[in-house]
């Protein structure tokens, strides 16, 4: 197989505005992001990177029979790591030659499009205007109303009109929560109690003047969320794998805890919008979010593309490990995988014959984010918590 992991998003940067990084940070932390394609790979794929990976870190992969050494390293300066594929020729070269062991692509946007026509690939992808549609509250909101599914309470504003709207339900509700239609893993998403959360809306609004529609609902006192991830097939939507997100407040996203599968009617849920993408002409990976709330079950989100815990699922399919968790570990710029053996200790790195243990992720973006992605894999759920409280204690204390 060969992956082609270009991290970018289907919106345009008007979307990250409101992040506190520079436009050139982002676009940079994206294009590094690349290198947990690393967790996807087993040896004999193929994998393109903007950057080498660390020889240490790649050893502990291939000891844990993960990772690849057949990888070519393509840098540029494009807006995002597919531009720089197109303008190297070297690139196009090392996919052209290996074109028919099938390619896996991290989205489907106009430039994979553009990879695949002139490399010869087999065009097994989503048109790239069906994937900036399905990645729309506005889509999700026609497919809940074309399959029958009872939304939540939902109430559709104007950028340019959001004030009064949001006080009048806060005279019912006293927290809200307004989400933008083209919202893409949170960027636009706002926690609403009061005047002071509708002026700082107002702000981050203004900033992004292409996102003109906005929806809000109160609260859910949400019980469970879950992720449940998808393969487009040619033949037929597969069920990849499953896991319960963590939130924190505002419904932030903190991690996921991975092991067991999703209640029945989150999971028919999340295989009848699959069966509906992939009807629709959707292929390749797809990310359904759902919520439980009071015994309902609720979508929250599609991300036609792979998901942050994507590269994870796909280890834990190649380990055996039954149990799984994510979290992001505070480190400081220039952090390698020599500092994290230090940090957390030999006997916590993925042991192969234990199926247990921490697998780091996302080294070179750390030098912006300022977090280190870990998961951490055990065989019971018991095991899994004192591992996890071990390996953050490291971090936090």
């Amino acid at each position: 197989m060969l992956f082609v992991p270009a991290i970018h998003l289907p919106h345009g940067r008007e979307l990250f505005k409101p992040l506190p990084y520079r436009p050139k940070q982002f676009r940079q932390a994206m294009i590094w992001m690349a290198e947990r394609a690393l967790l996807q790979c087993v040896p004999g794929d193929s994998l393109l990177l903007p950057c080498a990976p660390d020889g240490g870190y790649l050893a502990f992969l291939r000891e844990c029979g993960l990772g690849t050494d057949d990888i070519h390293v393509c840098e540029g300066t494009g807006a995002n790591f597919a531009e720089d594929i197109l303008e190297s020729e070297g690139a196009m070269d090392f996919i052209r030659s290996r074109a028919g062991s099938g390619a896996r692509f991290y989205i489907h946007l106009e430039e994979e499009d553009e990879i695949a026509g002139k490399t010869g690939l087999k065009r097994e992808t989503t048109h790239p205007a069906l994937t900036r549609m399905f990645n729309t509250l506005y889509f999700l909101i026609r497919l809940e109303e074309d399959l029958g599914i009872a939304p939540p309470e939902r109430v559709a504003l104007r950028s340019s009109r959001l004030e009064e709207p949001l006080r009048e339900m806060l005279k019912k509700h006293p927290h809200l929560f307004v989400r933008g239609n083209e919202s893409c893993g949170g960027t636009q998403a706002y926690a609403v109690a009061g005047e002071a959360d509708i002026a700082a809306l107002r702000k981050s609004v203004a900033r992004n003047r292409s996102i003109t529609r906005y929806f809000a609902s109160p609260f859910l006192d949400v019980s469970e969320s879950w992720n449940a991830q998808y393969e487009l097939l040619e033949a037929a939507p597969a069920f990849y794998g499953a896991s319960r997100q963590t939130l924190e407040k505002g419904y932030a996203h903190k991690g996921n805890v991975g092991g067991l599968p999703p209640p029945e009617a989150v999971r028919g849920m999340a295989d009848a919008l699959a069966a509906r993408l992939w009807e629709m002409g959707g292929r390749g990976m797809v990310g359904i979010d759902l919520m439980t709330s009071g015994g309902k079950v609720f979508p929250a989100e599609i991300n036609a593309r792979e998901n942050t815990s994507t590269p994870v699922i796909a280890v834990q399919k190649k380990i055996g490990a039954r149990f799984f968790q994510t979290f992001k570990a505070p480190v400081p710029r220039g952090y390698t995988f020599a500092d994290f053996e230090r940090t957390a200790g030999g006997e916590l790195l993925f042991n192969q014959e234990k199926k247990r243990g921490a697998v780091p992720f996302h080294f070179k973006a750390s030098a912006i984010t300022g977090a280190l992605d870990v998961a951490v894999f055990a065989d019971t759920e018991g095991e899994l918590r004192e591992l996890v409280e071990v390996v953050e204690r490291r971090f936090y204390f």
